[in-house]
C-alpha cells in the first residue's frame, strides 16, 4: 500500500521538476506558475501520505525502531540544519544548550523526525524576530530535550488536544494553517514507543515549551 500510494506521486513530482527546468523548451510565466502549483501540492500530498502511513504503523504497533547508541549533540545539529533556512527567512534566532554526556539509545532517524516536527512547529508559530531554544540534559536514566519558543502560545484548554490526530490550533493563523494535523500525534507516538513521554507548557501570547524524554544507553 505504501508503494502504491507513493510511487505515482514521485512520478508527478519528478516530471514537474523536469518541466520547471525547461530542458524541453521555455515556459511562459503562467505555465511556470501552474508547474509550481503542481509541484508544491504534490509535495504536500506526499507529506500527508507519509504522515498517515507513519501514524497507521504506530497505532497498529507495526513501526519497527532501529535502536542504536549515539551522542545527541551532532544529531540535534543535524535536525537544526534542516530548518535553519526557514528560521533565517523569519529572522528567528535558534540557540542551543545541550549537556548530555551519555549516549542515548534510540532510533536515530525517528529521533531526528521528532525534533524536526517540534522545530518546524516552533518556527511556524513564532513571529518574525522571535527566538527558539533547544535544550537537553540528563534526568535519571533519560535525556530530557526541550524546544521552546517566543511564539503565540497555546491556550491551556488545548494543551492535551494538540497531540490528537488532525488537531490544529486554527486561531494561530487566522482561520487555518498549513499541515496535516498529524505531526504532534506522530511525535507523541514515536516518543512513547521509545519508552519516553512528551508534555507541553505554554502561555498564550508568550510562547510554548515542548519537552520529551528518550532513554539513555544503559551500561
Amino acid at each position: 500500500m505504501s508503494h502504491e500510494l507513493r510511487s505515482p506521486l514521485h512520478t508527478v513530482i519528478g516530471f514537474a521538476e523536469l518541466l520547471a527546468e525547461e530542458i524541453e523548451g521555455a515556459l511562459n510565466e503562467k505555465q511556470k506558475r501552474f508547474i509550481s502549483h503542481i509541484h508544491n501540492d504534490s509535495l504536500h500530498l506526499l507529506d500527508l501520505i507519509n504522515d498517515l502511513l507513519d501514524l497507521t504503523r504506530i497505532e497498529a504497533g507495526r513501526l519497527e525502531l532501529r535502536h542504536e547508541a549515539f551522542n545527541i549533540d551532532a544529531v540535534i545539529e543535524e535536525a537544526l540544519s534542516s530548518v535553519r533556512s526557514r528560521a533565517t527567512a523569519k529572522s528567528v534566532d535558534i540557540r542551543t544548550d545541550v549537556a548530555v554526556p551519555t549516549p542515548v539509545f534510540a532510533d536515530r532517524i525517528r529521533f531526528i523526525q521528532v525534533l524536526h516536527n517540534l522545530l518546524t512547529n516552533a518556527i511556524k508559530f513564532t513571529p518574525d524576530g522571535g527566538k527558539i531554544w533547544v535544550e537537553a540534559a540528563p534526568r535519571d536514566s533519560f535525556a530530557e530535550i526541550s524546544v521552546s519558543d517566543t511564539g503565540i502560545g497555546i491556550p491551556e484548554e488545548q494543551h492535551q488536544a494538540v497531540f490528537d490526530k488532525f488537531y490544529q490550533v486554527r486561531f494561530a493563523t487566522n482561520g487555518g494553517s498549513e499541515g496535516t494535523g498529524l505531526g504532534l500525534a506522530i511525535t507523541k507516538g514515536l516518543v512513547e514507543q521509545h519508552g519516553g513521554r512528551i508534555w507541553l507548557k505554554s502561555e498564550l501570547g508568550i510562547g510554548s515549551r515542548f519537552t520529551f524524554t528518550i532513554p539513555l544507553e544503559q551500561s
